[in-house]
């Protein structure tokens, strides 16, 4: 399932509401993980059988580097924070950018809801 709901800010300002949208996804799932993508729709068709239950797109940018940036930094962000649960990435982020597509998504796959 793709929720697209991205954050409509400048990107200046994006970290400001992409760090709560985390905050909550980690709160409440036992798997996480950051990313960026060009075709969203291709993207989930790949991880789908690999236990995530949804993918929610946090932003959309127009401009590889900022995409890139701002993966890097939420990653960043997810990595510095004293979570119950760790962010899935090994990469810092940026690495499977292509910088040929208008638009580039950064993600958000949650998998393994936490029981209440």
């Amino acid at each position: 399932m793709i929720d697209y709901n991205p954050v409509r800010v400048p990107w200046q300002e994006a970290m400001d509401s992409l760090k709560p949208a985390l905050d909550g996804y980690r709160s409440h799932w036992d798997r996480v993980y950051i990313g960026v993508t060009t075709s969203p729709e291709a993207r989930w068709a790949q991880h789908a059988g690999n236990g995530w239950n949804k993918m929610r797109v946090l932003y959309e940018a127009f401009n590889p580097s900022i995409a890139k940036e701002l993966e890097q930094d939420l990653i960043d962000y997810a990595r510095r924070c004293n979570f119950r649960v760790a962010i899935e990435n090994i990469n810092p982020g940026g690495e499977g950018i292509q910088s040929h597509s208008r638009t580039h998504c950064l993600y958000v796959l949650v998998g393994n809801k936490q029981q209440a």
